[in-house]
């Protein structure tokens, strides 16, 4: 069957620059790592003659570390630090993730949809096929196992394999009969819909996580957050405890005008989306029956909608981030407008302001089938306690992009752009500036780039990487951090050479 992908539509504030700079500069590839790539090897193989900026890493166990980044660039040590080698990916693509399953079995995608394969522990990689043509980028992967591996990426995509990547499967999210953006299809889309293309979701998936084969969450663009608890058979929405809630705006009998009363209260809310850039409104307006039986229609409701939106315009809302819920239909051809003109009944004249959760979500990390953590643009830390049914934010005191975050022994530690790092000791409830005076813990002093991921090969063993080829180990659980590539700082290591 063909493939097809829905055309782009400009959507609210972050969204679209966002993917453009995920694939360059700040968010996921960092500076200059979808231009035109260039390389000469001046030193032998193996060793690391500048250092790349890295985006991913895995680890197996205390000693053994993968991390990848710019240009193919994977970095490996098997002694917990001491000795590097760099490997030979047979890519010059960035590498956007990788993940191990053991100490031989792993897997690297990154950039145009590439996926590379190693069963010896990255001495030799081999080419892997993702049926899905145009290729679109591949942001995430996990190793469940040594045959059984996800992967996720752009435009929906959703990809297993169960046999070592001999084959993926796709499961990319589509558009069909029953997903509320099958009415907007274009002609050329509803056609190749009719002829059985596949119509792929323009839902943007940014990593992906499975603690066993079967337990499984998914997260990415506008607060997407999905989960499985049967290997990926069925996935359902995760929901996000919103803390902002606004009340309803209420209007004189058969006035279209806001109150002046009642402009404060507006003020207030557009205070709170400009501060919250990753919240969305719906506004509904409703009329009384008097109120209808005197109009005849229901066209008060949505004049009132308006002046709400017009409103907050005002005050500097995008009008992409409010959406004016049931306007009366323009053209009610076909319409039962007496059961719509019920749908619109109040006993007063109001405007329902309902928040909308679509926060941009980088990493998701779960340390066991219930406690989960997801970060994301603008300070944003989200934690489950019941296997990412629903979701709560948590107070990190940062607008900065938290990339990833860790959970340690008893503590937090959230990492992401200008060198943002946090640590919390007490499930996330209060944080402080890790290694910095005031703070806690303890950081290589002038680290100020960007930190872009972390993980633990043990509950106290852990690493984080980034911008410049930076790597830092901690063997505290998170606490104390120390810098081993790429100007090593002495620490206690233990394993073998590489």
């Amino acid at each position: 069957m063909g493939t097809l992908g829905r055309k782009r539509v400009t959507r609210a504030g972050i969204s679209r620059a966002l993917r453009a700079a995920i694939c360059s500069a700040a968010a996921l590839c960092a500076a200059s790592a979808c231009k035109q790539e260039q390389f000469e090897e001046k030193f032998e193989s193996g060793q690391i003659d500048l250092p790349d900026d890295l985006y991913a890493v895995t680890a197996v166990g205390a000693d053994h570390l993968w991390a990848g980044g710019y240009f193919g660039a994977i970095y490996r040590t098997v002694d917990g630090g001491k000795n590097w080698k760099k490997l030979d990916s047979k890519t010059d693509q960035a590498i956007y993730d990788i993940s191990f399953a053991d100490d031989k079995n792993g897997w690297a995608v990154g950039r145009r949809g590439f996926v590379i394969h190693t069963t010896d522990g990255g001495d030799t990689w081999e080419n892997q096929t993702i049926p899905r043509q145009p290729p679109q980028h591949l942001f995430a992967v996990r190793a469940v196992d040594a045959s059984t591996a996800w992967a996720v990426g752009d435009w929906g995509g959703r990809y297993y394999t169960a046999d070592g990547g001999k084959t993926w499967e796709d499961r990319s999210f589509l558009i069909t009969k029953d997903h509320p953006s099958f009415k907007y299809l274009s002609e050329e889309e509803m056609a190749a819909f009719e002829r059985g293309d596949k119509i792929y979701d323009d839902i943007f998936l940014n990593d992906v996580f499975f603690l066993d084969k079967s337990h499984g969450w998914m997260a990415g663009e506008y607060g997407y957050i999905f989960r499985t608890e049967d290997g990926g058979q069925s996935w359902e929405r995760g929901h996000i405890n919103g803390t902002v809630h606004f009340d309803d705006v209420s209007f004189p009998t058969g006035d279209k005008k806001i109150p002046k009363e009642k402009w404060d209260q507006i003020f207030k809310a557009a205070e709170v989306l400009a501060d919250k850039a990753y919240l969305k409104i719906e506004i509904e307006g409703f009329l009384t029956a008097d109120e209808m039986k005197k109009r005849k229609d229901t066209f008060l409701a949505d004049e009132r909608a308006d002046a709400v939106q017009k409103f907050l315009e005002n005050e500097g809302i995008n009008q992409d981030r409010i959406k004016i819920k049931r306007p009366t239909p323009l053209d009610q051809e076909g319409v039962d407008m007496k059961a719509f003109g019920q749908t619109k009944l109040a006993s007063d004249g109001v405007v329902k302001i309902e928040v909308i959760e679509t926060p941009f979500l980088f990493d998701v990390k779960f340390r066991d089938s219930d406690h989960g953590m997801i970060t994301g643009l603008g300070g944003v830390v989200l934690a489950s306690e019941d296997g990412g049914r629903t979701w709560t934010y948590l107070p990190t005191g940062s607008k900065q992009a938290v990339f990833g975050a860790i959970t340690a022994e008893n503590n937090i530690v959230a990492i992401g752009e200008k060198g943002l790092r946090r640590i919390s000791r007490d499930g996330g409830q209060t944080w402080q500036k890790l290694g910095e005076d005031g703070g806690a813990g303890r950081f290589p002093a002038e680290k100020h780039g960007y930190f872009r991921d972390a993980t633990c090969g043990t509950p106290t063993v852990c690493w984080m990487v980034g911008q410049g080829g930076n790597v830092l180990r901690s063997t505290d659980g998170g606490l104390s951090w120390y810098e081993m590539l790429p100007h090593p700082e002495p620490q206690p290591t233990s394993g073998a050479g590489e």
